[in-house]
């Protein structure tokens, strides 16, 4: 009798169910991680772009002036998405992105006055906010040359 022996069961190569489990588990927990982080940057972007937009209205409002000769005037209103930019009879109602809500720490309106492009020499603070993350930024019009900065 000289031939192969033959096993009467082979040995099937795979994972067990717990293996697979343990690796679906492994990779929902990074792949929360990772979706909650991608989240988190994303809100701070929102923010960051609703700042940009304040911030460059702010800047045209006093070019405007210096070009046109006419005052202008950026109006916040409180707690809410929207400000207003006016030149004479020329009234622009702006949404910041979003939702990111706005709230004035000094004055809700920053006025250029012409031929000058000043303001009244007291500054303004507003405090922008992402309703869904808490996280804010602020954007500063100084004294009476109303240069626009931003602070976290």
């Amino acid at each position: 009798m000289t031939g192969r022996l033959t096993p009467r069961f082979r040995s099937v190569q795979g994972f067990t169910l717990l293996e697979l489990l343990l690796v679906i588990a492994i990779l929902g927990i990074i792949a929360g991680v990772l979706g909650w982080s991608l989240l988190g940057n994303l809100r701070a972007a929102q923010l960051r772009d609703a700042a940009s937009q304040l911030g460059a209205d702010l800047r045209a409002a006093r070019s405007d002036t210096l070009k046109s000769g006419q005052s202008v005037t950026v109006t916040t209103t409180l707690n809410a998405s929207t400000y207003t930019v006016q030149r004479g009879a020329d009234t622009r109602t702006r949404t910041l992105p979003a939702g990111v809500q706005v709230s004035a720490q000094t004055a809700a309106t920053v006025q250029y006055r012409a031929p000058s492009g000043v303001t009244d020499g007291s500054g303004v603070i507003w405090t922008l906010r992402h309703p869904a993350s808490g996280r804010q930024t602020q954007i500063r019009v100084l004294g009476l040359t109303g240069k626009v900065t931003y602070a976290n």
